[in-house]
This record gives structure tokens, C-alpha cells and sequence, in this order.
């Protein structure tokens, strides 16, 4: 196919690009050939990928090796993952040439979901405008990650520094923050350690705390830097994959204990040791799972944008858990906020929103209220951008859906279409009981983050 275009085939082809609307091609999105010829992770990569082409094809029908390696840059810089239907688990690889035209965020104002392969880029509020590329921004990468760690991902992957208005907002130093040793215990002060430079620690001025003015000692500084160069390693290594399970949870549970003596409860790296500790705790202690889940939410709405899904997902599984426990008036509270979450982010009728409203009127009933004015179920109401699907031999397909407002300027008609997918019930409970295991969140594979670096 690729050969057609480049040898100008496809124009003589009638249905190639059949119902195709992207006016963009693949020779107009980001390559980067000059620095992936000289990122030696990359070229090893496209190295294995043209030695099995030589493998499986003869040379004589292969593109000359610079053309596929420029293709191949476009795709490696370009693709996004394309998640499951229920938007818990990434299902394969795919390249949207008009969503890859939007820049990243560490603090996005859109999202993308997937249906099969579909794209759909949403609004996290009602003020998004989709069609204005300058003002609206998704995420390249996991959010659950310090500033070191996505600037540095950032950099390795996609060859740029990020000065978002999350990497420029001195509050995600929170996630690098430590304890006061000398406020009260019951109410410590977080205390930011990464303040002039995102990387180093000026040992020439003192740490101080802002409520009690106290100045940190420098050996407690340091240690709370090795805490999280420590945490950091055994998880980049993979150091927990290789213990049993028993001595894992041990281990972690320890973990937990000894640092959060040392680092704030905002602290990401105590909440990567919460992400590790989660899935290892039996489905049915759930004062445990709540426990953990608590610990983490601070972290976790420092991380996330408000209407995104993840953080719906935290909060609804706090729900859960406190619902189980019968403490039924905090459940709702939890329940609502997640519900409304996903309601905006996701639609009504997305299997999580409809079990989340499920988990949330059962909450409600046992509270003595009554579910009709809590739960409106809203007219879904949204204009969508649509790349429809081709034949086979058209490029992967395109929508890009979210709530807009008015545009600064008009731009070329854009059709519109209201999306509207009911599941069976089959499918809704399916979905039910995957998401009894409780690990949305924390479900990331964390084995490509970098060190903090000093």
C-alpha cells in the first residue's frame, strides 16, 4: 500500500482513499529522522523491524531502506495506543493523522477514546473547543509520573522539552515533596525539595517549612532523595517481578511504612509503591483496598485534570469499597463525583459510566434516598470531527469527537454526528465483573521510567 502512494498508484485507483475526509498524509506529520538516526535505543529498534522485513520479503519488492526508515520514523513518533472499549487496557497500535496534529499536555484539556478503530478526542469541559489546535491538548504519556520523570520520557521518546502548564506550575513539586519533621504528626507540612531546577537540589539554601518555618535538616533532605531513588530503581529493574508474591507484599508493606515517615503524602513515589501493593491484596479485604486507595488520593488529583477518567476510576473504587463496608454515606459521595466524571468525559451510556450509576444507586437506596434526583441521565449532546472508514487499502480511520464551543474563526464545513452505542447487557456485565479487580488506576507498566536524576 505505502508503495502505491509513494509511486503515485493510489490517484489511479478508484475507492483507494474511499470515503477518506483527513486532508492530511503520511508525509506531512513529524519524522525526526535526525535525531532517531541518532537515538541508538530507536535505531535498534528499526533495525530488528527491516531485518525481518528482509526476512519475510524478497529486497526486490521492498521500498529502497531511507524510505522505509523515514516511514518507519513517522509511525514510531506518530502512533497512539489504541485502549479497549472500556478504556482499561491497551489492545494494539494506530496511526491518526489528524489527532497526531495535536500537541501533548502534562495537564491535558482532551482525552482520546477508543471503539475498536475509531479515535475520538473529547473536551474535559464544556469551554474545549476541538477544532482549535492551539488551545486544546492531550497527553503523550501516563500522568502518574513526577516532573523529572515525564520531562525525561518526553525527551527520550519524542525528542522535545515540555513546558506545559503543568511543568511550569511550581504545585507538581508536591509530587517530589517531603515530610516536616518538626510540624505534628497529625498534620506535617509537605515541603518542596525540587524548587529551582527540576533536576538538582540547592544545597546552598535552606529548606523551609512554610507553616512552621523550620529548616530541614540536609542529611534528611538526602535521605528522602535516596527513599526516592530507591523506589524508583526496584521498579525500573523489575526487582519485585522476581520475589514471591508473599515476600513482595512484605516488602512493600515495609516500603510504605519506613517512608512515608520520611516523604509527604503527595509524595508520587510512595503512591508507585501504593500502584505495586494494590493488585497484591485480596480482592475481598476491602478496609485494606480502601486504606490504599485513600493514601493515594491526594496524589492522584494532583496528577490528573478533573473530568479525567482515571481519576473517576480512583474515586469510584473508593466508593466501592466504602459502599461494601456500609459506610454508605461517604460511598455516595465518591460515587457521585466518579459518576459525573465519566458522564461528561466518557457519555452515559459507556459501560463504565452505567456501572458506576449502578454502584452508586445501590449506595443510594441504602442511604434511605431515592435514586430519581440524584442520577440525571443526560441528553448526550456533541459534534464530532469524522474520518469514516475506507476499504482495506485506506489509511486508519478517524473521529474526533468532543464538546465545542464557539470557534474563533470558521473553519471548512465539518459534518457533525451523534454517537450513540448501546451495549447489551451481556457485554455491560462482562465488563462488571472485570472491573471487580479493582486495579484501574494502578495498571500502568512502569518498567520504562527513568531514575531522579540530582
Amino acid at each position: 500500500m505505502v508503495q502505491e502512494i509513494c509511486s503515485g498508484k493510489d490517484k489511479n485507483t478508484e475507492n483507494f482513499y474511499k470515503d477518506r475526509t483527513s486532508g492530511r498524509t503520511i508525509l506531512e506529520v513529524w519524522s525526526h529522522t535526525d535525531k532517531i538516526s541518532n537515538d541508538a535505543y530507536a535505531m535498534n529498534k528499526f533495525e530488528g523491524i527491516y531485518k525481518s522485513l528482509l526476512q519475510f520479503y524478497d529486497k526486490k519488492f521492498l521500498l529502497p531502506r531511507e524510505i522505509i526508515f523515514e516511514l518507519h520514523c513517522r509511525d514510531y513518533i506518530n502512533r497512539h495506543a489504541i485502549s479497549d472499549k472500556g478504556y482499561m487496557k491497551e489492545i494494539g497500535k494506530g496511526l491518526y493523522l489528524d489527532l497526531c496534529a495535536y500537541d501533548h499536555s502534562c495537564r491535558p484539556n482532551a482525552i482520546y477514546t477508543c471503539d475498536g478503530f475509531v479515535a475520538t478526542l473529547r473536551g474535559l469541559n464544556s469551554n474545549i473547543d476541538i477544532r482549535d489546535r492551539t488551545s486544546t491538548f492531550y497527553t503523550y504519556i501516563g500522568l502518574l509520573d513526577s516532573l523529572q520523570q515525564r520531562k525525561k520520557q518526553l525527551k527520550d521518546t519524542w525528542y522535545f522539552d515540555c513546558l506545559c502548564e503543568r511543568c511550569t506550575d511550581p504545585t507538581d513539586n508536591l509530587l517530589t515533596s517531603v515530610r516536616c519533621p518538626n510540624c505534628p504528626s497529625d498534620c506535617q507540612q509537605a515541603v518542596n525539595i525540587f524548587v529551582e531546577h527540576p533536576y538538582k537540589i540547592n544545597k546552598s539554601k535552606p529548606f523551609t517549612c512554610q507553616k512552621c518555618r523550620f529548616d530541614l535538616p540536609e542529611k534528611y533532605v538526602m535521605e528522602a532523595v535516596s527513599a526516592m531513588q530507591f523506589i524508583d530503581k526496584i521498579i525500573e529493574d523489575r526487582e519485585l517481578e522476581q520475589m514471591p508474591k508473599k515476600s513482595r507484599v512484605e516488602f512493600l508493606e515495609d516500603l510504605l511504612e519506613r517512608f512515608s515517615k520520611i516523604l509527604s503524602d503527595t509524595n508520587i513515589y510512595l503512591c508507585k509503591v501504593i500502584q505495586n501493593l494494590v493488585p497484591l491484596v485480596p480482592p475481598d479485604n476491602s478496609e485494606g483496598l480502601l486504606c490504599l486507595h485513600l493514601r493515594a488520593e491526594g496524589c492522584v488529583r494532583l496528577c490528573f485534570p478533573h473530568n479525567h477518567p482515571a481519576l473517576a476510576f480512583h474515586l469510584r473504587n473508593i466508593g466501592i469499597f466504602l459502599n461494601i463496608l456500609s459506610r454508605h454515606q461517604e460511598a455516595v459521595k465518591y460515587l457521585h463525583e466518579a459518576h459525573e466524571i465519566l458522564e461528561f468525559s466518557l457519555d452515559a451510556d459507556h459501560l463504565m459510566t452505567m456501572e458506576c450509576r449502578s454502584v452508586l444507586e445501590q449506595a443510594l437506596e441504602s442511604t434511605g434516598n431515592t435514586t430519581q434526583d440524584a442520577v440525571q441521565v443526560p441528553v448526550l449532546n456533541s459534534r464530532s470531527l469524522v474520518f469514516p472508514a475506507g476499504n482495506d487499502q485506506a489509511e486508519t480511520v478517524e473521529k474526533l469527537q468532543g464538546t465545542i464551543g464557539t470557534p474563533k474563526e470558521e473553519e471548512k464545513s465539518i459534518p457533525t454526528e451523534l454517537v450513540v452505542d448501546v451495549e447489551s447487557s451481556e457485554e455491560y456485565s462482562s465488563i462488571r465483573r472485570q472491573s471487580s479487580r479493582f486495579t484501574d488506576l494502578f495498571s500502568e507498566d512502569l518498567s520504562d521510567l527513568p531514575e531522579l536524576l540530582l
